[in-house]
């Protein structure tokens, strides 16, 4: 009887625990990212979203205008630094362009929906882009 009952509590933990449990996540909406000037110029960009990840990029060439400018144009997954980079790219080939980057463990390497190619998505709609991780 009390192994049962520890097995509940074990499982009930583990239930609770965030670092076990999947989520599903998509590029932030352009309008919850912040931008902050750099000492040296160009900005800086984050947020946080309800699914924990924290996004965040650099740009010491942009513009104030930037990231009113840009709509979302790509995700991909890097390997490497096993991230996700989210790109939004101004109208008609402009150059405003911002990127942002949350790291995400155990990236699922099946997104659950959308124009994923392998580990690069390009979508009119960010949604397009939707992927799982722990």
């Amino acid at each position: 009887m009390n192994s049962a009952m520890s097995a509940g509590v074990f499982f009930t933990i583990a239930l609770m625990n965030p670092a076990h449990a999947a989520a599903t996540s998509t590029c932030p909406p352009i309008q919850d990212i912040k931008q902050t000037a750099m000492a040296n110029g160009g900005y800086r960009y984050e947020t946080s979203q309800p699914d924990g990840l924290t996004w965040t990029g650099e740009n010491p060439q942009a513009a104030v205008s930037d990231l009113t400018d840009s709509t979302f144009h790509d995700a991909r997954y890097d390997m490497n630094s096993k991230a996700v980079i989210c790109t939004y790219k101004g109208p008609m080939n402009n150059e405003a362009s911002v990127s942002v980057t949350a790291p995400v463990v155990d990236w699922n390497l099946t997104p659950t929906r959308g124009e994923w190619r392998g580990t690069y998505c390009e979508a009119l709609d960010r949604s397009r882009c939707e992927f799982t991780h722990h």
